[in-house]
């Protein structure tokens, strides 16, 4: 009787289990192959060091999750291709990235935006005179 109700409950989770890959496998969001390799460069420069997706990463940077809506295209081919020396970098740049580079970074960016945040990450508080908390 034990080894028949762990059978059944074997095949129920193991036949559940399918069923949630198989609904949950094509994303909502498919993503581009040009924002695929805008997703490689993040990854082979490791942006995430200092930048931020989605609140996760490094506060260096800032948060890129909507810079396509704050930024146009050319000017983050411009940033992307030739950056400026930025704080807290004095004495070094970002990595120079080529215009194809650029190209899919900012194809990265854009299928980025299109993800709904429902707010997050949350903004940070702006303390006022006496407020402690």
């Amino acid at each position: 009787m034990k080894l028949r109700t762990f059978i059944l409950i074997s095949i129920s989770s193991f036949a559940l289990f399918a069923l949630t890959v198989k609904f949950s496998w094509a994303l909502d969001y498919p993503m581009s192959e040009e924002a695929v390799a805008g997703k490689e460069v993040w990854q082979r420069y490791n942006c995430v060091s200092c930048h931020t997706l989605f609140g996760n990463g490094g506060y260096v940077g800032g948060d890129l999750t909507h810079i396509t809506a704050e930024r146009t295209p050319d000017y983050l081919i411009a940033l992307f291709s030739n950056p400026p020396v930025l704080p807290p970098h004095q004495k070094e740049t970002h990595t120079s990235l080529t215009e194809k580079e650029a190209l899919a970074m900012i194809a990265y960016f854009e299928y980025v935006n299109t993800i709904p945040t429902l707010g997050w990450p949350p903004q940070p508080r702006e303390l006022k005179g006496g407020d402690v908390r």
